[in-house]
């Protein structure tokens, strides 16, 4: 991405409280200084106010001091200032200008614009199609309900589906065991719509012998511990935002002598 050449400094910038309040701190005009080279930093970057390299590597203050040329202690103390008056935030460990559009240059204002407005539009689209995929979820959540028996196909974006499918495709043994207990059934449902919901998608896809194997884990710990552990287990780990289920939970919990569930669906464990 090119660099902006140019950045909006109003006339009266030194007139604002935040300038007022920087300039009488006993290093203030130092302060001061860091603040405009932040700014033709962040023009230079055209990252949309992001103080980082080609989008990958974020500006440090160890870094800032080399490329300003001052002393670190001055550029921290001025970060410092900076995020106390919210001229800058720290987000996704990288310095940001808050209000970066009030700095763009005029010549590249539309264009920031344009490519705001596409972004947005990729926004609403994105979100129309989940809107479009959760309705398709539901019926056929509610098919299954109401004993119609859908049609199904293995899916590279609906975990939820493709758990759906193997509820009523496949036939090993253990799947029987999701139909009959419907609280685990709900609970591996909603686990699954919450991995769909997960960024990024792919790596929170289950392909079909991963999903099975999942299924499978379930079932054995179900027999270890209960169906109101496992369940507990699960939503625990959706709770604290976790990647995978987080099978800790239940290792402080004795053992459930439940070897008969296995044997009611003949899965050998």
């Amino acid at each position: 991405m090119s660099e902006i050449r140019w950045i909006k400094i109003v006339t009266d910038i030194f007139d604002d409280e935040k300038m007022y309040a920087i300039e009488c701190m006993p290093d203030g005009r130092d302060i001061e200084l860091v603040w405009f080279k932040i700014l033709c930093l962040a023009g230079k970057c055209n990252q949309n106010g992001f103080l980082i390299i080609n989008n990958k590597l974020a500006y440090t203050d160890e870094m800032l001091s080399k490329i300003f040329r001052m002393d670190i202690g001055v550029v921290q103390r001025a970060l410092e200032t900076f995020q106390a008056l919210d001229m800058i935030e720290v987000v996704d460990n990288s310095y940001m200008v808050s209000n970066w559009l009030m700095y763009q240059s005029g010549d590249r204002m539309e264009e920031v614009k344009e490519k705001n407005r596409i972004r947005q539009q990729r926004y609403r689209d994105s979100q129309k199609a989940k809107l479009l995929e959760s309705k398709n979820e539901r019926n056929v959540t509610n098919n299954v309900t109401n004993n119609v028996t859908p049609s199904y196909s293995y899916s590279n974006n609906s975990n939820i589906s493709n758990y759906l499918y193997i509820l009523n495709n496949c036939n090993e043994e253990y799947i029987g065991f999701f139909k009959d207990y419907k609280e685990i059934d709900e609970t591996v449902q909603e686990w699954m719509r919450y991995k769909d919901e997960k960024k990024p998608k792919s790596s929170n896809h289950y392909e079909e012998t991963g999903l099975k194997n999942l299924l499978k884990k379930i079932f054995k710990m179900c027999a270890d511990y209960g169906v109101v552990k496992v369940a507990a287990a699960i939503s625990d780990s959706m709770s604290n935002n976790y990647q995978g289920i987080v099978w800790d939970y239940l290792k402080a919990s004795p053992k459930n002598n439940q070897q008969s569930l296995a044997q009611k669906w003949g899965v050998t464990l």
